[in-house]
């Protein structure tokens, strides 16, 4: 199946494949378009998320998303629920 490393919209809620919607409260800085571009081709890129049923935020490194809009990532990081 076709897919692709993205930089999530600010905003936007996805689906996961697991099932599960997340929405993108923010991605990480690049000082330049070179840098941003360098992260998203190795994978590297941060997304911040948010899971839509219960406000569990999380760091996801390397956001894919398949052709079907569904996304996973590398891994994530820094998991928790606001206070």
């Amino acid at each position: 199946m076709d897919k692709q490393y993205i930089i999530p919209v600010i905003g936007q809620i996805y689906r996961n494949r697991n099932g599960g919607k997340y929405r993108c409260t923010d991605n990480a800085f690049y000082v330049n378009d070179a840098q941003k571009r360098r992260a998203l081709a190795l994978g590297e890129h941060v997304a911040y998320m948010e899971r839509v049923k219960d406000g569990w935020k999380l760091k996801a490194h390397g956001v894919i998303q398949y052709a079907d809009g569904t996304i996973e990532w590398n891994y994530s990081s820094g998991g928790h629920f606001s206070h």
